[in-house]
């Protein structure tokens, strides 16, 4: 009877520490940006983030509406969040963006503005401070796309980056 409770007992313990790797293995807070300049001077922003770090975030993103992306007025406050903290300009000249669709997975979320820049831009200047302030730590990961060029930014602080274009 001992050695069976004694059995029991490490049979819990073992299975309690395999679990602890999984407790542990969230890779952090970070975001993804998609920033695409066409051809005919349409840029397209595609902001990216796993609904179980955006989600709490609404809390303070939105304090009058539920915490839940569930609800419409958190998503239009999350919206208009969006906006205030990421910016496109080009040559210098802000690119006015709206809203062009959003979607809410289980996993993922995806809000989608577009712009319109005039002329050949030689240069983009983006700033990326998603969910900044209230993730200190947040990395925000934005890709810029022009035709077959790609490039990478990292964006850990409220810094602005410039990307010349080929």
């Amino acid at each position: 009877m001992m050695q069976q409770r004694l059995f029991a007992t490490a049979l819990a313990l073992v299975g309690a520490a395999t679990m602890v790797p999984q407790a542990g293995a969230h890779r952090g807070h970070d975001a993804m940006s998609v920033v695409t300049l066409g051809e005919n001077g349409s840029v397209t922003v595609s902001h990216r983030f796993e609904a179980h770090d955006l989600e709490p975030a609404l809390a303070e993103i939105a304090p009058d509406a539920q915490t839940s992306l569930d609800d419409p007025a958190a998503i239009e406050e999350l919206k208009t969040y969006l906006l205030a903290h990421f910016s496109v300009s080009a040559d210098g000249v802000a690119v006015p963006l709206a809203v062009s669709s959003v979607e809410i997975g289980v996993r993922d979320v995806r809000v989608d503005y577009t712009g319109v820049v005039s002329g050949e831009p030689k240069t983009l200047e983006l700033r990326s401070t998603i969910l900044r302030d209230i993730y200190p730590r947040q990395v925000n990961q934005v890709v810029v796309r022009r035709g077959q060029n790609v490039q990478t930014l990292r964006f850990s602080g409220g810094e602005a980056k410039v990307v010349a274009l080929r």
